[in-house]
């Protein structure tokens, strides 16, 4: 291996492990310095409780791509599940029924995804574009289009609520990343995600079943989905079966600046955390500064192409280094 190709495969090796903490600190540094406010303590709490849906998401989000898999359908599926969720708690008074049916729906909806896509072949992203229409839709009619409000205090707790100095909202985020780290990195399904995610054919051949591998990477999804819906609602003080607009994006976005493949076989729940922070950063900044929803969204998806271009650049570099 000559000099050239050493110092390439160094950089992708650097980047790799570096690069993400590297953004992070950048941004971090300039929205202290250059954003008046960004520091006070009222901001920081409200940004860490804006992301804590969003950093959820993520971590079901980050199995389902490094599957070389998508969902798009995120943002109604927090609508449908938080709604019927908060019908429910506000029929029986009760946080625990409320949260039994957000994870019970939850399970349906990622079994729903998983069976389809596995069973007739269908590409991810058109299934969850149609549920994309359909959970919406659902969310209107059993609502009849009107907000849920008298939600018990318990419920609303979990996404405004504190313990101590900790918000509640990040008390269930930290549980459920030890729960799915545990799962990626210390069990034999873990290693059988990043096997399939990177050769599914060389998976199978060596004994693992890929389509068994991604339906339940698709039910974790939905249990984070369902878990999700709670802090969403929680947070808004109702049912809103308008709420969770453009949330796959963020979450997607929170995934992919962190370092996982969109092609699949890599990536980590840490680099989606740090992703999440980084993705929240920014849309706490515009807001901040009262840049237009409209710019933010284009700001978004520059990010998304930003980091998968970065992703093929750092793979290449690593190729040729070989």
């Amino acid at each position: 291996m000559n000099n050239q190709a050493k110092k390439k495969l160094n950089f992708g090796q650097f980047y790799g492990k570096y690069g993400i903490f590297i953004i992070l600190a950048v941004i971090f540094a300039a929205a202290s310095v250059g954003v008046r406010g960004f520091l006070s303590q009222y901001n920081l709490t409200s940004m860490l409780l804006s992301i804590a849906c969003t950093t959820t998401l993520a971590l079901g989000t980050t199995f389902v791509i490094i599957l070389g898999h998508i969902n798009i359908a995120y943002g109604s599926e927090l609508a449908f599940i938080g709604c019927v969720a908060c019908m429910v708690n506000v029929a029986t008074g009760s946080l625990l029924p409320a949260l039994l049916v957000a994870l019970l729906a939850g399970i349906l909806f990622g079994a729903l995804n998983g069976f389809v896509i596995t069973k007739f072949s269908i590409p991810a992203f058109i299934m969850t574009l149609a549920l994309t229409e359909a959970a919406r839709g659902g969310a209107v009619l059993v609502t009849g289009g009107n907000t849920i409000s008298g939600l018990t205090p318990s419920f609303t707790f979990m996404g405004q609520g504190y313990v101590g100095p900790i918000p509640m909202a990040i008390i269930v985020l930290v549980i459920a990343f030890a729960v799915m780290w545990t799962i990626l990195n210390k069990t034999p399904y873990g290693r059988y995600i990043y096997a399939v995610g990177g050769n599914a054919k060389a998976a199978e051949a060596s004994g693992i079943n890929p389509k068994a591998v991604v339906f339940k990477a698709y039910l974790l999804d939905g249990v984070l989905t369902g878990i999700a819906s709670i802090l969403l609602m929680a947070r808004l003080n109702s049912g809103v079966p308008g709420a969770g607009l453009s949330y796959e994006m963020d979450a997607i976005t929170a995934v992919v600046v962190g370092g996982t493949s969109m092609s699949g076989g890599s990536g980590t729940l840490f680099g989606a955390i740090v992703g999440a922070v980084i993705v929240g950063i920014i849309n706490n900044v515009q807001t901040l500064l009262g840049i237009d929803s409209n710019i933010q969204k284009i700001v978004k998806g520059v990010i998304i192409v930003g980091a998968v271009i970065i992703d093929v650049i750092t793979k290449n570099s690593a190729k040729k280094a070989r």
